[in-house]
């Protein structure tokens, strides 16, 4: 198998579940973040057999509808249309606006992810919500594949300006013309967070959920290091199957060294996610990156 084939295929319904259900990255900062309980009935209600015999079709439809479109191209956008999807589908629901812009003077103030109704409280509701997938840069950084991204920053723009912006004059008065009274808002954001495989003993700011932080990033020759010893097999994840850990179906495997040597070959020039198998299922994953890449994460900062 060459590392660059893909020999994954995501499973939208675990998706779905992982999505609704998964903890977030961080906790405190001062956000709005969604309540246990109100996120285990959501997951619950779809974990039912005869919810997911009823609805799994026609979430593959709504999905392949998104591609048809490309309107779900990042993984981003996926994520958010499998909770278009439970927002639509679960009772206690009612989805009214999705990706609402607000613009005044000709300018773009900002845009709301999600206004819902939530029937048993009565109250309309302002949700945030973002998946998120970060590497450990220096202890206190965390920062995406792509280097286009910031954990702090993510956190900040979410605090400081998506969730507040309802409260700006001009907003409230936009969100008032269309007859829109928002009474609470959420946020959300759920994934996973990737430390060095060398320093996995370092401590986590108390922010950090260490729930979701026993992941590992290294260099090619580290990782060979670390695991040819051991009794895996890997595949590499396409973005898709980042969420579930047991949601996808793998038809083919390669060894750590012939993983290791397709991906030379390939020179891959960014980072890729890749899990290890054994009998059960997954085992382990983590991020291989490009030997360059921690000096440019580091330039990045």
């Amino acid at each position: 198998m060459l590392a660059r084939q893909s020999s994954v295929t995501p499973d939208h319904w675990a998706n779905l579940i992982w999505a609704l259900g998964a903890e977030n990255i961080v906790g405190d900062f001062g956000l709005p973040w969604l309540p246990p309980q109100r996120q285990s009935e959501l997951a619950d209600y779809f974990s039912r057999n005869d919810i997911a015999r009823q609805l799994a079709p026609q979430l593959q439809g709504t999905l392949d509808r998104a591609d048809q479109q490309r309107s779900a191209s990042r993984l981003g956008a996926y994520f958010e249309n499998l909770w278009a999807f439970a927002f639509t589908h679960h009772p206690d629901y009612r989805l009214l606006h999705r990706n609402l812009p607000l613009r005044a003077g000709g300018r773009t103030l900002g845009e709301l992810d999600f206004i819902v109704r939530h029937h048993p409280s009565g109250l309309t509701e302002h949700w945030e919500i973002a998946v998120k997938f970060y590497l450990q840069v220096q202890e206190e950084f965390w920062v995406g594949p792509g280097l286009r991204d910031r954990l702090d920053i993510k956190l900040a723009r979410m605090r400081e300006h998506q969730l507040p912006l309802i409260r700006q004059p001009a907003a409230a008065e936009l969100l008032a013309q269309q007859g829109i009274c928002i009474e609470r808002q959420w946020a959300l954001m759920p994934g996973r967070l990737f430390r060095p495989l060398d320093d996995g003993n370092t401590s986590l700011h108390r922010t950090i959920n260490p729930a979701t932080a026993h992941y590992w990033w290294a260099p090619a020759d580290e990782f060979l290091f670390h695991f040819a010893a051991l009794p895996y097999r890997w595949v590499r994840l396409p973005k898709r199957a980042w969420l579930a850990e047991r949601g996808y179906l793998v038809t083919d495997t390669a060894s750590c060294e012939a993983f290791a040597a397709n991906l030379r070959e390939e020179g891959s020039r960014g980072p890729v996610c890749v899990a290890a198998q054994n009998e059960t299922g997954e085992a382990v994953r983590g991020f291989i990156v490009p030997d360059n890449w921690l000096d440019l994460a580091t330039e990045s900062l």
